[in-house]
């Protein structure tokens, strides 16, 4: 079986097809229902059909070796300690649900940061369109809700990748403008790209039924790194200047929570990224403000997050951000407006 495609990703990611993730094993950490070995191991766990690929190959984005309409199969489904830290956004989440007080973390309309999610290491098998079959390994992922287990609920994840593709690509060439380089020889943003399925089969429904969907996505590395997160993170530049990036450019608009993956020898891969849109302020936050005029002078959610999970800058971010402002707000009768977006003005 060919694994072209696996051979490309760098030394830090392990591309062995026949990697069997053996050290990543914790006995003593409880974990959900895998099924029992497959007395044939060539049947599939899982068979699907991809249904929502629209992410293509870009400066920002690793394309998916699944495309639209394709079947495959799953032939092994286990877990990887070293993910463990994806579900710590949901941890998180239901903490600050507890605490109204609690503004940092995101609320249900502003994301799908509180929505949880279970992630499975999955050998995949699929055509190589030659006749013969490629293996790669991939993060399974899929809605802890069987309710949630819809295309729509898995399409927002693939969204929302696709949305911090653009931004990437938009980061990664003002850093090779800024540096005077091409934009292939300097450090970048790439973001691993799921798939949204449909599963066709399935030999282990405690994981995912027919008729459920669930998203794919390359991604042969056996770590997940947490680059901003909560604020407490080692601070490596790049992640956080690309999260101050899209704070910037959207003008306040939209920031991007949980930036998590691996780093190679010289890019950062990210995987299951979240969009967190700013919440729309209502009547009843308005007239709070007439009421209550010191009101007018807190900070937003938005601003606290970015103070909390962005406490200090780096070179790169004075590069388009000289006079770091918390999300660039002009205020006008003490309500906070987002400014025009690229330029900061």
């Amino acid at each position: 079986m060919g694994n072209g495609p696996l051979s490309a990703c760098g030394k830090a990611l392990n591309c062995d097809p026949e990697y069997e993730w053996q050290d990543d094993y914790d006995e003593k950490k409880p974990k959900p229902a895998i099924p029992e070995p497959d007395p044939n191991p060539g049947r599939p766990q899982l068979a699907l059909r991809v249904a929502y690929a629209p992410i293509e190959d870009s400066l920002g984005a690793r394309k998916s070796p699944f495309g639209l309409g394709d079947e495959v199969g799953v032939t092994k489904v286990m877990q990887a300690a070293g993910w463990e830290p994806m579900s710590w956004r949901h941890e998180r989440a239901q903490k600050a649900q507890a605490d109204p007080s609690n503004k940092t973390w995101p609320r249900p309309e502003e994301s799908r940061f509180g929505r949880a999610q279970r992630f499975w290491a999955a050998k995949v098998v699929a055509s190589d369109g030659q006749g013969g079959f490629e293996e790669f390994w991939c993060l399974l992922q899929v809605a802890a809700k069987k309710e949630e287990r819809n295309m729509d609920s898995a399409k927002q994840i693939v969204i929302d990748a696709a949305d911090t593709a653009a931004y990437a690509h938009r980061f990664n060439q003002h850093t090779a403008k800024a540096v005077g380089e091409d934009p292939n020889n300097v450090p970048s943003i790439r973001v691993a790209t799921p798939v949204a399925c449909h599963v066709i089969d399935s030999a282990t429904p405690e994981i995912a039924g027919p008729g459920e969907a669930i998203t794919l996505t390359f991604y042969p590395s056996n770590n997940i790194t947490k680059f901003v997160f909560e604020g407490s993170e080692d601070f490596l530049e790049l992640p956080h200047a690309f999260f101050h990036f899209v704070v910037w450019t959207s003008g306040g608009k939209e920031m991007i929570g949980d930036l998590q993956g691996v780093q190679d020898e010289q890019d950062i891969f990210l995987i299951d990224p979240v969009i967190i849109k700013q919440s729309q302020m209502g009547v009843a936050d308005l007239f709070g403000m007439v009421t209550d005029p010191s009101a007018a002078s807190s900070l937003s959610p938005t601003e606290q997050r970015f103070n909390c999970w962005h406490p200090r800058c780096a070179q790169l971010c004075k590069s388009f951000d000289p006079q770091r402002r918390s999300v660039h707000v002009r205020r006008a009768c003490g309500v906070a407006l987002p400014t025009c977006g690229v330029g900061g003005a």
